[in-house]
């Protein structure tokens, strides 16, 4: 006879422990390629020196990632529920391709825009209540501050204070986007004790990731700590928290 229990865990912390085996369903869709360009834009710039002596690299980088799915980041910037983020970022994203061409007078207001617009991104982020808004423009935080970085490194300023912005962003987008999980219990009452577990973490409708699993459990024992590690990559895989955890450590690299 076959028995069922669910359990849930919020903003679940993933444990390890032994299981008999696991499958891990496919992810409903992973991140555009467009969303992790601030690696390739900062590892260019901070490869030449921190100063800005890959800036022909960065700007290659960040105006093809432009180019390549403009339309895909319009349609990301405009669902920006903000009108003040929504307008310098879809500013910076269209002219992004002109910045060397630009005479002076457009050039140091383009530059300054972009820089302002990267702080304010990052300012809604914290300050936006829905989740997926949040991971819209977490999705779009890479793009913004590339931009930034790029204009300032072009007029030979320091590009520091926004990679450390940048990394504080992306450590904001880690803590606050974690998936809620749960799991059910199949149980079978079989002499060898062995049941299939299935977890599903979701962090907003839509947005889901499973994970299933044989475990062990002897009657009378306390239930086995359940691990949430792969159905929570599977979520991470879908969104800006994923593109900011691969991110991070190779920003730090870079900052040295």
């Amino acid at each position: 006879m076959k028995r069922r229990l669910t359990t849930s865990i919020v903003s679940a912390v993933a444990a390890i422990v032994i299981t008999v085996g696991g499958t891990a369903r496919p992810v409903q869709a992973a991140v555009p390629a467009w969303v992790p360009v601030a690696v390739n834009v900062v590892q260019a710039l901070y490869g030449g020196g921190g100063g800005g002596g890959g800036l022909d690299q960065a700007k290659r980088e960040i105006i093809a990632a432009v180019e390549n799915s403009k339309q895909e980041i319009l349609n990301h910037i405009d669902a920006i529920a903000a009108a003040d983020v929504e307008a310098c970022t879809q500013a910076a994203v269209t002219k992004i391709a002109q910045i060397d061409s630009m005479p002076g007078s457009l050039l140091g207001p383009f530059v300054n825009g972009a820089v302002d617009c990267a702080y304010l991104s990052t300012s809604y982020f914290n300050a936006v209540q829905g989740l997926p808004a949040a991971d819209n423009i977490g999705k779009l935080m890479g793009v913004i501050y590339s931009i930034a970085m790029v204009g300032f490194a072009k007029y030979g300023l320091s590009t520091t204070a926004l990679l450390d912005s940048l990394i504080g962003g992306y450590n904001a987008v880690v803590a606050r986007l974690v998936p809620s999980c749960s799991h059910d219990w199949m149980f079978d009452d079989n002499p060898r004790h062995i049941y299939e577990v299935t977890v599903t973490c979701q962090l907003y409708p839509g947005v889901i990731g499973t994970d299933t699993m044989l475990k062990g459990w002897l009657p009378g024992r306390p239930e086995p700590a359940i691990p949430y590690t792969r159905a929570i990559a599977n979520v991470d895989a879908q969104t800006s928290r994923g593109v900011a955890i691969d991110a991070l450590p190779q920003l730090r690299a870079a900052r040295g």
